[in-house]
């Protein structure tokens, strides 16, 4: 539905094109181009198929789509039939157009029938259960709905469960207009939960004066996952639902140009229901009960003051709405463009919470803290080694949950290594490698010369245990995955952590064409 409503706006612009409507096809389609080739963001598609079919731009984009379908199709049929040159197919799709979403649902599927004829290869059922989830989330009206959630059960009835949890209808944290935060920010309301209960009693650090959001989340990365819970219902419930639902409205007001059902509309959003100060109150205690003393947002935060004025000016501005006020209303759009700061703020400062860069220096890190716990024993560290490409890879994993899982792979592989006569290795590398469907994965190998056997099967049925169990429970909220693969001598094995890679700031796509372009138009 969310899809067919896209379209149904942006063709209705489109059909405008010949009054001047053609720029802004010209300008939709250079911003969907970068979102494909230069980010391969799979949420591209929809950009694509909404592009005017009138204008010249839509028929190319239509008429890519249809022949990158075509390919995905064939690259599909040629992995239900085990052609090792299957990737063929996918790699020239990838350089036409971006994958139709409700592919996933056939490729998972053709992923599976080939694991059941390779049972002892689990990397197969978990690229099925992967691409499952990702049919489940992504287009979560499609008729095979149902059908899809009940095979994913079968194949694996903990990831059946978070998909339904990380659908987009039951997301707290889902972004309003056309905003992505990535499969990291589809965890369940259900785990931050816990994960809030459980930093309450890490966050009472006295004597050290307040601080802002910011430098909160500077300070203390361990709070990452309940700031950005806390922070996505603030904007959901508030900033989108009732401030950001009425900003054509307002903008109409302010220019003295609304209809009666705007004006009407405005009132019931802002008015009617909670009051806009309780409901603001009742957010800023949510971060003071759940961040603790540190946390000063009254005070110390200069958005979330000048944010609280504004919410009170409106709450004052019924009567003068009402009775048509021209100041009323000026006041009002001043109030709501610093709201709506505010959720451009948040969401920028969400945004790169959830994105973790995987360098040298977070690696070397992390074996630095785990050489600390195995100090006084007879486990010899020195020899760990780190390859990591630079610049280093992003992904969409909160820094907390990614030490956690290295962390636990890491000390797996000391103990086994531990347990072997000297000398013993290990080595961390990343590596970037790209996917069928034209995604890029960051690979991190944990590499060891343990002789004894550790296989993928064992790690996941640990799923609900300490250690590796974790590791499981956190890489399956992030759509990541583990497995055991063999390894090149001298290297006995390697435990290979994948998750999807997330492009940094200055790659994202413009929202305007190059300057020789917008003279063109």
């Amino acid at each position: 539905m969310r899809r067919v409503l896209l379209v149904l706006l942006l063709l209705a612009t489109g059909l405008a094109g010949c009054s001047g409507g053609g720029s802004d096809a010209r300008v939709a389609w250079h911003n969907a181009l970068r979102d494909w080739e230069e980010r391969r963001d799979p949420a591209a598609y929809d950009a694509w198929l909404a592009i005017p079919v009138p204008s010249p731009e839509g028929r190319e984009a239509h008429r890519r789509i249809r022949e990158a379908d075509r390919l995905y199709r064939q690259g599909i049929e040629r992995v239900s039939e085990g052609d090792p040159a299957a990737r063929d197919s996918f790699e020239q799709a990838v350089t036409v157009a971006p994958m139709d979403p409700r592919l996933y649902l056939p490729l998972a599927r053709t992923f599976r029938e080939q694991a059941d004829l390779a049972p002892d290869n689990p990397h197969l059922f978990i690229r099925a259960a992967e691409y499952y989830r990702k049919f489940l989330t992504l287009v979560p009206d499609d008729p095979e709905h149902d059908d899809a959630r009940r095979e994913l059960e079968e194949l694996d009835p903990e990831s059946a469960q978070l998909a339904a949890l990380d659908a987009p209808a039951a997301s707290p944290t889902l972004p309003a207009q056309g905003e992505s935060l990535g499969a990291a920010m589809g965890l369940a309301a259900a785990a931050l939960f816990l994960a809030i209960a459980a930093l309450l009693a890490m966050i009472a650090r006295p004597g050290r004066g307040g601080r802002s959001l910011a430098e909160l989340a500077l300070a203390r990365p361990e709070l990452h996952p309940a700031i950005a819970y806390l922070v996505s219902s603030l904007r959901h419930e508030l900033l989108k639902h009732r401030i950001g639902a009425v900003s054509s409205g307002v903008t109409a007001l302010a220019e003295g140009r609304a209809s009666a059902p705007q004006r009407d509309f405005v009132r019931g959003r802002l008015f009617g229901g909670e009051p806009l100060v309780d409901a603001w109150d009742g957010h800023i205690r949510a971060f003071e009960r759940a961040l603790g003393p540190e946390l000063d947002l009254r005070r110390r935060d200069r958005s979330f003051r000048a944010a609280g004025k504004a919410i009170r000016t409106i709450g004052s501005l019924e009567r003068g709405l009402r009775e048509g006020d021209a100041r009323a209303m000026k006041r009002l759009a001043l109030a709501h463009a610093e709201l709506h700061r505010l959720d451009r703020e948040l969401f920028g400062l969400v945004s790169k919470m959830v994105r973790t860069r995987t360098g040298d220096a977070l690696l070397r890190s992390i074996v630095d803290e785990v050489r600390e716990e195995y100090a006084a024993s007879r486990v010899e560290l020195e020899s760990v080694a780190i390859e990591a490409p630079h610049p280093a890879p992003e992904v969409e994993v909160f820094e907390s949950d990614l030490v956690l899982v290295l962390k636990n792979v890491l000390r797996n592989a000391i103990l086994a290594v531990g347990r072997m006569d000297p000398p013993g290795r290990i080595k961390i590398v990343v590596a970037v490698e790209l996917e069928p469907t034209g995604e890029e994965n960051v690979v991190i190998r944990v590499l060891d010369t343990s002789p004894e056997t550790l296989t993928t099967e064992a790690i996941y049925e640990r799923r609900v245990d300490r250690g590796l169990g974790l590791v499981t429970a956190a890489l399956t909220r992030y759509d990541g995955a583990i497995v055991v693969e063999p390894a090149e001598p001298p290297w006995a094995k390697a435990v290979t952590v994948r998750f999807f890679r997330a492009f940094k700031d200055d790659d994202r796509p413009s929202r305007e064409p190059p300057a020789e372009e917008r003279a063109s138009a």
